[in-house]
Parts: structure tokens; sequence; C-alpha cells
């Protein structure tokens, strides 16, 4: 009989899913183009791809005055400008449509132009302390990276980078969007590396949550369906599938459905390395955790059968399983998973964290800065300075 543990659901936004179903998001606009804020990737000298694309697909015509661009992971005080500025402009809906920074970055301005405060009032750990009290404008989200999962989740992150930086969140349940739009067409624009990048992010927040110490049976039936479908497109969407909306689509949903299962069950020790890193180095989030998760994987496995943890370790066969190679036991399952993560890494030419700044010398600073978070098993400083040592 299967143990069903207690557990508390987030709540979905409304979601609409296949190619050319972004035509359809002029219905849920305001009819005067003024009242929306359209949060995007690019430059206003030069539209992104994926923008090009939407606004080729949608035919919006959308003034330039309403249109913001997020250029890499956001900062506290990017967010505080840009409502400064639109504070006054009667925007009644905001819009993103970009990768997992630019929806946190449209989650906080949709909250801040309704709140009237600055982001720095409730940001976690370094803000102010003041709880958000929910109060938002309508926002939609439109994910073209197929990574982080934000479209999906209740908390946006922002980066405050140097020696001193931070990684920190904002946080309500109702910063999920209104609704999302997972439109296959718009994802072909995006870069092999960012794709492999993006699509190994989403695998971690699939992996990490279904082996953590809060999963539950939501999450776990929602990480099994993610993790087979990112198994089963991920190559393809790296070569010749890289311009197929349905292997595009299959990783644009596993990507949300790991929004969901991080938002709900949390993660594992790859994220609680991930935010100490993205705050220190100037570096990608979907490159770390890439970077990070073979050996992450690995480290957990023996951590694993040192400590006796065989439930977890059944768990770790049952996603070996998923890659259709056929072994004998538990113990070879789960090699199978780690096998697998290192092909992936070397097939994607992965970069190592050295090409962004990361040094050895640099390992005890972040591993002090880490947390074990939901991660199956407690490792220790050792442990966890063996994964970084191998990716950087």
């Amino acid at each position: 009989m299967t143990e069903l543990n207690a557990f508390h659901f987030t709540r979905w936004p409304e979601i609409h899913y296949g190619s050319g179903v972004v035509k359809g998001i002029q219905s849920s606009l305001p009819t005067d183009p003024d009242l929306t804020l359209w949060v995007t990737g690019g430059s206003s000298e030069k539209y992104s791809l994926y923008f090009d694309r939407f606004l080729a697909v949608t035919e919006l015509q959308i003034p330039k005055s309403r249109i913001v661009h997020i250029s890499g992971e956001p900062s506290p005080e990017l967010i505080d400008e840009i409502v400064g500025h639109f504070r006054n402009e009667s925007i009644r809906q905001v819009v993103g449509v970009g990768g997992g920074s630019v929806v946190d970055a449209a989650k906080a301005i949709s909250v801040l132009l309704a709140a009237g405060t600055s982001i720095f009032d409730h940001l976690e750990g370094v803000g102010r302390g003041i709880p958000l009290t929910g109060e938002k404008l309508p926002f939609s989200a439109v994910p073209t990276t197929s990574g982080t999962g934000s479209e999906m989740t209740a908390n946006a992150v922002f980066s405050h980078v140097g020696e001193s930086g931070y990684k920190k969140s904002i946080r309500h349940k109702n910063l999920v969007p209104d609704e999302i739009w997972i439109d296959p067409d718009l994802l072909t624009t995006c870069p092999p590396m960012q794709t492999v990048c993006s699509g190994m992010d989403a695998f971690t927040q699939l992996l990490e949550p279904y082996l953590s110490t809060k999963a539950n049976v939501i999450t776990d039936t929602l990480a099994e369906k993610g993790l087979q479908l990112i198994v089963d497109n991920l190559e393809a969407a790296h070569g010749e599938g890289n311009q197929n909306p349905d292997v595009r689509g299959s990783i644009a949903l596993a990507a949300a459905f790991s929004g969901t299962c991080l938002a709900n069950a949390g993660l594992g020790i790859v994220h609680g390395l991930a935010g100490p890193i993205g705050g220190y180095f100037d570096i990608p989030h979907g490159v770390v955790c890439a970077g990070l998760l073979a050996k992450a994987n690995e480290v957990n496995h023996r951590a694993l059968q040192e400590r006796g943890e065989a439930h977890y370790l059944q768990k770790m066969a049952k996603v070996g399983k998923i890659f259709g190679q056929q072994a004998d036991s538990t113990e070879d399952y789960c090699q199978l998973l780690t096998d697998n993560l290192y092909r992936w890494e070397r097939t994607f030419q992965l970069p190592k964290f050295s090409e962004y700044g990361i040094q050895i010398k640099d390992i005890p600073k972040i591993v002090s800065a880490a947390g074990n978070r939901n991660n199956p098993v407690a490792l220790t400083e050792d442990e966890i300075g063996r994964i970084l040592e191998h990716c950087i």
C-alpha cells in the first residue's frame, strides 16, 4: 500500500497550450493597448527572436512605450526603477514574454504597481520584512525557454551579483500568474545551448522534488511524467528536432510541471548551491544547474547508500529506469541515472564554471552559504565541495 503523507498544494494558473495558441491572448487584454505593460528580453534597439516571433504570430500592435526589456537575471534596483517609471501610467495589466528572469520581473512589477511599494520592502532576508498583501494587477506569462518553471510558482527571484551578492525572493500565492500561454511555435527560437541548460534545469527541478523529504503523491506523479518527457526529447531538441513543435512543447510542459513540483515539494543540493553561486558570480542559472546535476546525483547516490536510505534509493532507481536501459538491481538503475547524466554533460559539452570566473579557492565560501534544503540526505561540507570541484 502506498503511504500518503499529508501535504498542502498551491493553485495553478489557467493554462493555454498548443501551436499557435498565443494568437488568442488578445482576448485576455484590455482593449486600449496603453493599459498593458509588456515585459520581455532583448533591448529597445533590437527585440529578441522570440518576441519578434510573438509579435508576428499575434499581430499585436504594441506601443514601444509599453515595452520594457530585461537583460539577464534582474536586480532589485532594476525592478524598482521600472515600477517607478510606470507608477503613474494607468497600467491595468502586465504580460511577461520570455524566460524565467522575464517572468519573475513581470510578477514583481504586477505586484509592486498595485501595492505602491518598493521590492526592498518585501525581499526575503535582505528586505524590510513587510509581507506582501497579495494585491496585484492581472498578470499573464508567455514562457519561451522551458527551464525555470517560473510560470507556475508563487515566488520571484532577484540577484545582486558581487562579493556580498545574493539571490533572494519575494513570495505570495498570488504571484502565480492568472494565466499562462505555452506555445511551442515560440520555443523554436531558443538556441541549442540555452535549450540544453534550460532543459537540464527543468530535469533538476523534477528530480529534486521527486527525491525531496517533502514529496507527495501529486508531485511524484507530475515529476515522473515530466522526467520522461525530458528524457524522450532533450537530445532531439539539441539536434535535428530543435524546430519540432512537439519536441519543444514536451519540454515546455515538463518545465511547467517542474515549477509546480518545486513549489510544492522543495528542492535539493543543486539549488542549495545555485543560490549562492548566482549571487557571487554572473553565471546563468541554467548553466549552474546543468553543470552540477550529474556530480550531485553521484554524491547523493553514495551518501544514500552509506546512510542506508532505501526509500530514496528505490525512487532514484525508478528515474534510472526512465532512460529505457535494462539493469539487474536497484543499485544498477541508480548508477544508470548517474551514467546518463554524465553522458548528457559530455554530449552537450556543458561549460565549466571556471569560464565564469569561479575558482577552486571559491569553494569554501560557496559551500558555507549553501543549504541542503529538502535534499534526501544531509550532505557534509566535504561532499558538497566535491560536487563543486567537479564543475570548476
